[in-house]
Order: C-alpha cells, then structure tokens, then sequence
C-alpha cells in the first residue's frame, strides 16, 4: 500500500517546536529569561554614550566634528539596516530556515556572538577609517538583531499584566547593567593611569564577553507566534510582487512610512524621540562636564553616572503604577526631576558650592529617577501600538513597527552625539591622544549650555506629546477585543459606536474607512 509522502514545507514538522510553544502564565523567572537580552544593547551601547566621543577627542586624535561626523554616516548607512531588518523578520517565516528556527529567535541567536564585536571600537591610535567601520558594522548589527527581540512581548501575550511584567523585566535589567557598566569601568580607571586607554577596551570586553551568555538564556525561556498556512495566504494576498531589490527596499520604506498613518503612534514617537534625544545629549557631554568644566577625575564621572542604580526601584514601581494609572499620567512624574537637574547643573558649575560632590550625587540621583521613567514607559506601551495598527490593515506588523521605533533610538542617540560634537569643535574644544586637556572658558561654558538649557528643551517637547497621547490599559483591552471578534467572523456594521470612537482616536483612521474586515 501507498504511504502519503510527507510534505517537508516547515508547517507541519515545525509548528511544535520549542520556540512556538507558548506557556499559560510568564511567571517570575520566564520575564527574568526574556529581560536579560538587555544585556545585548548594553554591551553595544553602555559604554558608547557617555565615553565614546571622549575616547575618540582624548586618546584617537580625533576632533569632536571628526568623531560627531562617524556617527552621522554610520546612521545614515545603518538607516538603511534598520528599514530591513523588521521587514525582513516578519517576512522570514516564507523561507523553510526561518519556519525551522524562528522568524524571531533565528536572529536574537545570533546575537550572542555578534555582541563581541563591540571590541573593536576601542583601540586606540587607528585611522578615522578605521573607527567608522568599526561603529557602523556594530551598530548595524545592533539595529539587525535587536528588532526581532523588541517584537516577542506582542507575540508572547496579549494580556496588558503579563505584559508589562515583561517590559518591567527589561527595563529593570537595562537600567541595572548600566550602573554596573559604569562601575566596572571606573574600577578600570583606578588600575590604570587618567592617559591610559586600556580600560575602555578592557571593560568592553568584560560586558561583551557576559552579553554573549545572557542572550542564550532568553534564546532558550522565550517562544514567539507561529505563521499559519492561513495567517501566510493572508498576507500574501496583500503582498506586491517586486522585480528587484531597489523596488523592494522602496515597498519596504513605504511600509514603514505607512506606520506614521496611526495617530496613537506618532505622538509616542514624538515622546520617545525627544527622550532618547535628551538621554543621548546628556550622556555625551555628562564626561566633559565632570572632567573638563567641574575639574574632577574620568574615575568619579563613572561613579556618578552609577545613580543609574535608581533605575531598578524606579522600574519595578513605575510598572506597578502604570497597571494603575494612565501612561500619560505616569510621564509627569518623570518630567519634573530631569528639569530641576538641568538646572542644578549650571548652578552648581556657575556657583561651586561646598562638598561639590554631594550636590553632583543628588542631581544625578534626580536626573536618573526622571529618565528612567520616561524610558520605560515608550517600551512598556509599545507592543499595544501595533494591535491598533492591526484594525487598520488585518496585520500583525510588530517587526516594522519595532523597526521604526528602533530607528527613531538608534538615530537620535546619533544625533545627540553629533549635536555634542558639533557644539564643541565650534565652541574652541582642544583634543588629544594623551588624555584630557585644560579647555578655554568658552568650551566650558558650551558644555554647561547643553547640558542644561538643550536637554532642559528636549524634555519640554517631551512633555507636550505626552499631554495629547491616550493609549491605556482600557482602550488597549478594547482595541484586542475587537480585533478579536472580527477575526472570528463578526461584522462592522455591528462594532459598537463607544469601540469606534476609541479605534478613530487612536489610530487616527475614521472607523467606517476601514475596508480590511469587510467580507
């Protein structure tokens, strides 16, 4: 007798595979397995912030328009890895690999290894060549790898409380690997002389090496959703048929473009650009503030950036408080602290006070707790964004959404370099391969300007998004509710005009334009 031969297409002989099982309940020690991958963004960027364009104008020769203009071409080139990366994940599945090892976790493997590159970025003494290739290639596989990741807390659940238990997780992690960062690095300036630039690649290789073994942990206790037979005809029947690799990237750009149509969106974007642009520009110049304007030791800036510490209780309370308030309303108590810091930093630069340092800690202690919030807040409100997306276009977008998200980080944290570096050259700042110098007023008094008047302004615009968006926990459960019943058969002609008003709102696309439910 015949037997039916197996079709080998990755549906059937893959569809139970560890990486799609999804369990009941995300307990204490699955969000601890998801939250470790921080670890990856960190060994990549933890050090680059605050100490790479000081590393670049204090022991490479560089000048801070030569280092700010590395970061401006290696974001626009890494734009272009951006734009793909989450195209490419959600489109993975179509190829039999990706069905076998995960649209998602395929890549999130891969970072472990990539995580050593990070290296390469600190050796001193080598070519401007030398130093931009060695940022781009780990800020594009930055960018490539961790876009998949950011997608898995909208695929692990759509519950709003398991949810935020795992943007919780990644926040905590992400904030405590930075104080330990900086601790480590400054053990490092105490081993080696202030003109040694042996600490910055000992450290980074201390953070790469412990990355690479973290992210096998959330490569091993996290699952992602599985593309049905069904779920693909779908899609491909939305799908454009593209004759080569220009017209694909073009479709893919129109794609991201297309994210911008959901008004909820655009006003997070808004938010978490500012933030990220705030965060970036004080991470830069905060070095050149201790070192160079207050007079104090490389060692002490890395233990004052340590208030990062903060971040841990300042997490863990602001997910319990965001299940219990609004994240709009959550956003102003994150404003407040980061503007008196602004202002605490030129006074104290401007006056000297008494026990400097004390007065140093407590506006680190202020800035901290404000930048924490408003770092986790874009996170934890993020995997709801494309579930307002998917009553607009019957997708489940999360790759091109986190794609775009991940461009607005990635190219802020650039330009606030390249602000940083821009304002120095012009303001006289003198660089060095042998370590710091002494710098004339007028680059002192540019480092006290925007440490406190541009972020102070950043965080403003921050505020004023903040003030227009509504995406809570209830219209979220509204938003998965109905998205729900129209994927089970149930007609528009019977959402009702309250689930309306909440879908218009926030995606900013009148209810009776949607045609995608129509049957």
């Amino acid at each position: 007798m015949d037997k039916k031969l197996k079709t080998h297409d990755g549906w059937d002989e893959y569809r139970n595979k560890r990486i799609y099982r999804a369990k009941k309940n995300i307990g204490f020690w699955r969000s601890i397995g998801f939250g470790v991958f921080s670890s990856y963004s960190q060994a990549m960027q933890g050090m680059v912030v605050t100490w790479l364009l000081f590393f670049y104008t204090n022991f490479c020769g560089l000048s801070a328009v030569e280092g700010a203009s590395i970061f401006a071409i290696g974001r626009v080139i890494d734009a272009f890895t951006t734009l793909l990366a989450g195209n490419i994940s959600d489109k993975f599945y179509k190829f039999k690999i990706g069905r076998r090892f995960g649209r998602r976790h395929f890549f999130i493997f891969l970072a472990a290894p990539a995580s050593l590159l990070a290296i390469t970025q600190w050796v001193p003494d080598m070519n401007y060549l030398y130093y931009l290739l060695t940022y781009l290639f780990t800020n594009m596989f930055l960018s490539f790898l961790e876009i998949p990741y950011d997608t898995l807390s909208n695929e692990m659940t759509k519950d709003y409380n398991q949810r935020t238990k795992l943007s919780t997780s990644r926040m905590v992690f992400a904030g405590a690997f930075a104080p330990v960062i900086q601790w480590v690095i400054a053990q490092m300036f105490k081993m080696w002389p202030k003109s040694s630039p042996i600490p910055y690649i000992t450290a980074q290789t201390i953070f790469s090496a412990g990355a690479f073994v973290l992210i096998l942990i959330t490569y091993f206790t996290t699952w992602e959703h599985f593309v049905t037979k069904e779920e693909a005809a779908i899609e491909a029947s939305h799908a454009q048929q593209h004759k080569n690799v220009w017209h694909l990237f073009v479709a893919a750009v129109k794609n991201y473009l297309s994210t911008f149509k959901i008004k909820a969106f655009r006003i997070h974007l808004l938010i978490f650009g500012s933030s990220y642009l705030a965060a970036s520009v004080w991470g830069t110049v905060f070095a050149y503030y201790i070192i160079d304007v207050m007079g104090l030791s490389s060692s002490t800036a890395a233990y004052l950036s340590m208030f990062s510490l903060v971040s841990i209780p300042v997490t863990i309370i602001a997910g319990w408080a965001i299940t219990k308030i609004s994240p709009r309303a959550l956003y102003m108590f994150a404003y407040l602290p980061i503007l008196v810091a602004c202002a605490a930093t030129a006074a104290i630069a401007f006056i000297r006070p008494p026990h400097v340092i004390i007065w140093l800690s407590i506006t680190c202690f202020l800035y901290n707790i404000g930048q924490y919030i408003l770092w986790f807040i874009p996170w934890n409100v993020f995997p709801f964004l494309p579930d307002i997306d998917t009553v607009v276009t019957g997708e489940n977008r999360s790759g091109v959404f986190a794609s775009v998200m991940m461009f607005i980080m990635q190219t802020f944290i650039a330009l606030g370099t390249i602000i940083v570096g821009l304002l120095l050259d012009a303001s006289g700042f003198i660089q060095s391969k042998t370590g710091t110098l002494t710098q004339p007023t007028s680059a002192k008094l540019t480092i006290i300007s925007i440490i406190s008047i541009v972020v102070g302004i950043l965080i403003i615009i921050a505020m004023l998004g903040a003030f227009k968006f509504k995406v809570t926990r209830q219209s979220s459960e509204v938003i998965n509710t109905e998205v729900a019943r129209l994927r089970a058969g149930g007609k528009m002609s019977e959402t009702k005009p309250e689930v309306k008003a909440v879908i218009t709102d926030l995606s900013g696309v009148p209810f009776d334009d949607i045609k995608v439910w129509h049957k």
